[in-house]
């Protein structure tokens, strides 16, 4: 009998190390596909943002390209499915300040496809990846570089004018960096103070499984994972005063935290 139980222990870990192989093999074949993928794309995106410019200040035909390619993350990736709810909530002609929580790297590809328009206040190393970071650059994302107050006062610079001067919607990760938990981290009051000044709403965001997709630290892929993106119902700040951003910042995150059920 003990001989018989350790014939299947040892019949199982066998097992487990091969479909960790086997995992480790088709990721990196996805990988493969999806930075190709990748470069295509983004030369795509250059080359529309370079040609059509004089006609397009808003690089809109190029963000177009970009929702195609996040589209298509989840297509070449290993038996991901995604779930979407609430798109309505963003119109396409009028801007918002949208603000998302972040767990992962695929979560700006999941916001992608909401096949909406938007820039993204994204960190300075991010626009030194080849391709995907000349990409961010021709689609006129805006560089944050962390620590630097000049940075700051720049990044909300630009990101007041696509929302006043050419009603674009700005994307925001409040919390700064990725959650390790699941759970929202302190939000930075930056995307709450910019809403209150311009009068524009906020519509949260809210991201759910793309944790479990692609875990920091790790390029393996899992495998069977339903990643969620829910937009939840827009919030007026014409009422905020300057004062009352953290105020504001409370009740998104509360909002966002019901949504995800960690409340």
């Amino acid at each position: 009998m003990i001989k018989s139980k350790n014939g299947v222990c040892h019949l199982k870990s066998r097992y487990y190390q091969y479909l960790i192989m086997w995992q480790i093999i088709v990721s990196i074949l996805c990988w493969v596909v999806i930075i190709t993928s990748t470069a295509l794309f983004a030369i795509a995106i250059i080359v529309t943002a370079f040609l059509l410019y004089p006609f397009d200040r808003n690089r809109s035909a190029a963000h177009q390209i970009a929702c195609w390619w996040g589209r298509s993350f989840f297509t070449l990736s290993p038996g991901w499915k995604l779930r979407i709810q609430g798109r309505g909530f963003i119109r396409r002609h009028q801007a918002y300040v949208l603000v998302a929580n972040h767990a992962s790297m695929s979560d700006i590809m999941s916001i992608f496809c909401l096949n909406r328009p938007f820039k993204w206040v994204a960190k300075d190393s991010l626009f030194c990846i080849p391709f995907f970071g000349w990409a961010m650059s021709a689609l006129g994302y805006i560089r944050l570089v962390r620590g630097e107050h000049g940075s700051i006062r720049d990044s909300m610079k630009q990101a007041h004018d696509w929302l006043v001067k050419r009603h674009v919607s700005v994307l925001f990760f409040p919390e700064g960096t990725r959650s390790k938990t699941g759970e929202l981290g302190t939000f930075k009051q930056g995307a709450f103070k910019l809403a209150i000044q311009t009068g524009i709403p906020i519509v949260p965001i809210v991201l759910a499984g793309t944790q479990k997709a692609l875990q920091k630290g790790s390029f393996v892929l899992a495998s069977g994972i339903i990643c969620r993106v829910k937009v939840l119902k827009p919030i007026e700040t014409r009422d905020y005063q300057a004062k009352e951003a953290v105020q504001l910042s409370m009740l998104v995150k509360s909002r966002m935290e019901e949504a995800l059920g960690t409340r």
